[in-house]
């Protein structure tokens, strides 16, 4: 089984050599691990330097220029050689039997795409915060179920994935995917080609969850409203055509993200020409009449009971699915 590990970075040379060194440690020896530097500032270059006189199947790609998440990352995955690709995040790692074990699930399952399990969700010192986990039982998903519950957003616990290289190579790995959603949109692509998909509700690999400030994280919520209509126009919508399924379950899901996402509107940290732009990403995505209703409530301060609303919603569900048990609607990028 010959698997490469790709790990695209910037700036990050606190964690890349755990990264690194949990792929290198692996049970079953990865073919080799790719680095794609995107310019990084720190002393990620000195760090590359020892690591690849320790490891032989190291290798280096240092862009000439910041290309950013998606160009360095397409950049990363289309180096690899393996049969087999783990994308990993410079400041994730993995478990000792991590390949071992979501490989051996990928050969069982021929018919299988990508591959993926719980995580241990983890802080910006290392300390354990929650276990990431789906609602489903460990083994195959076909594509076509995958399809159908790809309407509901992105269903991984972290985008620490072992993709089949073939799969990559067939929907054009991350090239041109809308920014913030460009996980979700390549998991929904690999399902629309007839993929199936693995889980495996063991945890084996560790997310690092950070805490922004100056709300980097909420302003960029016109990204990925925008991200997520392309997410349906560009894949979903077409795969239910080719289908011939019913149209009418694409448009409710568009109807409830929008509803989900909406409550941006009453965010204080957007002015009235932010909140006029968000709005106007929401009715593309869905412009039903009660998504409408729940625009108008959130932009006249009438929201909190939609709030309170979701938020009973989401303890029910977390309390279902057991303590700390997470299945995110959209999971996307740091």
């Amino acid at each position: 089984m010959k698997v490469s590990v790709c790990i695209p970075t910037y700036n990050q040379s606190a964690y890349l050599e755990q990264a690194i060194q949990s792929a290198a440690k692996q049970s079953h020896t990865p073919l080799e691990i790719i680095v794609a530097d995107d310019c990084s500032t720190d002393d990620t270059s000195a760090l590359l330097a020892k690591l690849a006189a320790e490891i032989p199947y190291l290798k280096v790609i240092r862009q000439r220029q910041n290309v950013g998440i998606m160009g360095n990352t397409d950049a990363c995955l289309r180096h690899a050689s393996g049969d087999f690709i783990v994308r990993l995040d410079s400041d994730d790692y993995l478990s000792p039997n991590y390949i071992e074990k979501l490989g051996q699930q990928l050969l069982k399952f021929p018919k299988a795409g990508y591959a993926h399990a719980a995580v241990q969700e983890i802080d910006h010192a290392g300390a354990f915060l929650q276990h990431r986990k789906l609602f489903r039982k460990s083994g195959s998903q076909a594509s076509n179920e995958a399809l159908r519950s790809m309407l509901k957003g992105y269903r991984v616990a972290a985008n620490i994935i072992m993709f089949k290289r073939e799969a990559l190579v067939t929907v054009n790995y991350v090239s041109g995917r809308p920014t913030q959603v460009e996980d979700y949109s390549l998991a929904s692509a690999i399902c629309a080609a007839g993929y199936d998909n693995i889980y495996l509700d063991e945890t084996l690999a560790f997310y690092r969850v950070w805490e922004t400030t100056g709300h980097a994280r909420r302003k960029r919520k016109l990204t990925e409203i925008t991200g997520l209509q392309r997410v349906f126009e560009e894949v979903l919508e077409p795969a239910y055509h080719q289908r011939g399924w019913e149209i009418k379950d694409v448009l409710a899901s568009k109807t409830q993200l929008a509803c989900k996402h909406a409550n941006c509107l009453a965010w204080d940290i957007y002015d009235e020409t932010e909140k006029k732009e968000l709005l106007a990403a929401l009715q593309k995505l869905s412009s039903t009449s009660p998504a409408q209703l729940v625009y108008w409530l959130y932009l006249n301060g009438l929201g909190k009971p939609i709030n309170i609303v979701s938020n009973v919603e989401a303890t029910c569900k977390a309390y279902l699915k057991g303590s700390q048990v997470l299945w995110p609607l959209v999971r996307y990028n740091k």
